[in-house]
């Protein structure tokens, strides 16, 4: 997964740290890339590469296993009675808006050709 990209390898390895230090991240790499012109290639090369202990990081919990025979309910999400009014609200509030933005533009037009 690339991060971001970066002209200073100073910056490059400062947003690799602060990546790692999150929970979100097992392993980052700084990999800077060179274009030769007269050769037509480019070249990338690893300049810095870290990857958390296995002691920091947290083993997932297994799943649980089910027992043969039995099944669990699977609870339905309940629709909002008034999602459809929410919608409708929305949708009329944004009409409105164009609506209003399109009559000033008339209006700024009209004012300017007289």
């Amino acid at each position: 997964m690339l991060d971001s990209v970066h002209d200073d390898k100073n910056m490059a390895i400062h947003q690799c740290r602060m990546l790692i230090a999150s929970p979100h991240h097992m392993a980052v790499r700084v990999i800077e890339e060179s274009y030769d012109d007269e050769a037509d290639r480019s070249f990338s090369k690893i300049i810095y590469k870290e990857q958390k202990n296995k002691d920091e990081v947290k083993a997932k919990k297994p799943l649980p296993q089910k027992k043969q025979g039995t099944a669990t309910p699977v609870k339905k999400k309940k629709k909002k009675k008034d999602e459809f009014s929410r919608n409708l609200i929305i949708m009329v509030l944004s009409v409105g808006g164009i609506g209003l933005g399109l009559l000033a533009l008339v209006a700024v037009l009209i004012a300017k050709l007289g």
